[in-house]
């Protein structure tokens, strides 16, 4: 089992997350703290921990995400790794159909869920896909649409675009060799 631990600062030097990423035979576990500020809430700090267990095709099948503090609040869901979610606790179907991955904001980590899924993307392709998005700390969840393009592949990593196909959001990522994101302009630059 092999474990990568990293440390991204917001961009703008208003937080902090801390992953630790576990990969198995057939297994992927991220485990991360977030310690930012709400810029919805007159920048308030918050603090939020989620788990996110994948497939060995990095397929999503269990999320729970907490948002620490009293009272503290959580969300647990699952997923059949082809785009139906349940909530974990009722079993009860949720709005999701189609999504496949999950994006968790402001985490840069969930940048990562499709880009080690697209791995056969050509340069310049572009590629849509829904993701379940949660936005922290209000704990709310809406299938959203996003697209993909990679933009340039090294020995040492990547580039992709990330655009937001609901708004004008578009940014350009700069992941290392496993996918995971160095610099999200706007969101955040990795440390360690």
């Amino acid at each position: 089992m092999a474990t990568t631990d990293v440390l991204w600062a917001a961009w703008e030097g208003r937080g902090f997350e801390h992953l630790a990423l576990r990969q198995e035979a057939g297994a992927v576990r991220a485990d991360s703290l977030i310690i930012a500020a709400d810029d919805d809430d007159g920048g308030r700090p918050f603090r939020a921990r989620y788990v996110v267990d994948c497939d060995g095709g990095w397929a999503v099948r269990r999320v729970r995400i907490e948002v620490l503090g009293e009272p503290g609040r959580a969300m647990e869901i699952r997923a059949d790794g082809r785009g139906r979610w349940t909530d974990a606790a009722t079993g009860s179907p949720l709005p999701l159909d189609g999504c496949v991955d999950i994006d968790i904001y402001p985490s840069p980590f969930t940048n990562t869920l499709p880009i080690r899924r697209l791995t056969d993307a050509g340069v310049g392709r572009a590629v849509r896909i829904d993701v379940a998005w949660v936005l922290l700390p209000a704990l709310t969840i809406q299938a959203k649409p996003q697209e993909y393009t990679l933009l340039e592949r090294g020995v040492g990593g990547s580039r992709w675009r990330f655009r937001a196909l609901d708004s004008d959001f578009v940014a350009e990522l700069a992941v290392d060799e496993n996918g995971l994101v160095r610099d999200y302009p706007g969101i955040a630059r990795r440390v360690v």
